[in-house]
């Protein structure tokens, strides 16, 4: 194992702690941004946590979180990408489908990623070159080419009617064997370990996607990021097993060439 990776699993570690700590407690203070989307007390302590291991251990990298945004590093071109809680809204009712996602970048490049989803006691990680596994276990995408036998995961119905993708997400969905709502992690993890086939999210981030798109790129599947690294406007996120991408990139009006 990779020092790099050994770190990554070890800040998914001081996450999971700081997370089940606050998780389904009543104590839990839930606040809005200026975008109106909720942040709970658990997204701020994982990040900072987070944060303050990496100065410990790699003070010359550049840091970019969702809560606390970017930390310049010295100029070698290592960036961690931290989403403390992906799926607040599921932490903050107590539902089980959160994770938290950690990406290591060099020069843009996503090289290590870890998703941790301790409630359903499911760690990913990848790195490249290196494959990708669930706790321990070498996990790997489907092998399914027919769309209608295909099983499609989202992100919430309401995400795609506000960036009016939903009539294609509709059509798509209603060409395939079953649709399922998992939210942004679970949508991308399942067809990195084969149980679903196309993910789609209708518009994150940067923190959102780096982790999860090597994951799925390293289970031998395709992901497409249209978020471009920026932090405010975010763009959707499309997986698949490969074999059906270019179809669903044409059924969601992305240009794939």
């Amino acid at each position: 194992m990779s020092d790099d990776l050994a770190l990554a699993l070890e800040l998914a570690d001081i996450a999971d702690r700081e997370s089940m700590a606050l998780f389904r407690t009543r104590t839990l203070v839930i606040t809005a941004k200026p975008d109106m989307t909720p942040v709970t007390a658990a997204d701020h302590a994982v990040e900072r946590a987070l944060r303050e291991r990496i100065r410990e251990a790699r003070p010359g990298h550049a840091v970019l979180g969702e809560e606390y945004g970017a930390a310049d590093g010295d100029g070698s071109g290592w960036r961690w990408v931290i989403d403390p809680i992906d799926g607040t809204r599921s932490y903050s009712r107590g539902n089980e489908t959160w994770s938290t996602l950690i990406a290591l970048q060099r020069d843009g490049a996503n090289v290590v990623a870890v998703a941790s989803l301790p409630a359903l006691g499911q760690r990913y990680h990848a790195t490249r070159a290196g494959g990708a596994w669930l706790n321990d276990r070498a996990i790997h995408v489907s092998r399914i080419d027919d769309v209608g036998e295909a099983m499609i995961t989202h992100t919430s119905i309401p995400g795609f009617v506000r960036v009016r993708l939903i009539e294609r997400l509709v059509a798509l969905a209603g060409r395939c064997w079953d649709a399922r709502g998992l939210g942004n992690s679970l949508s991308h993890l399942t067809v990195a370990r084969g149980s679903s086939d196309i993910g789609w999210t209708s518009r994150a981030n940067v923190w959102d996607f780096a982790a999860l798109s090597l994951i799925v790129e390293e289970a031998g599947g395709r992901f497409t990021d249209c978020s471009t690294d920026d932090p405010v406007l975010g763009g959707t996120g499309i997986s698949s097993n490969g074999l059906l991408h270019d179809l669903v990139l044409a059924a969601a009006g992305i240009d794939s060439s």
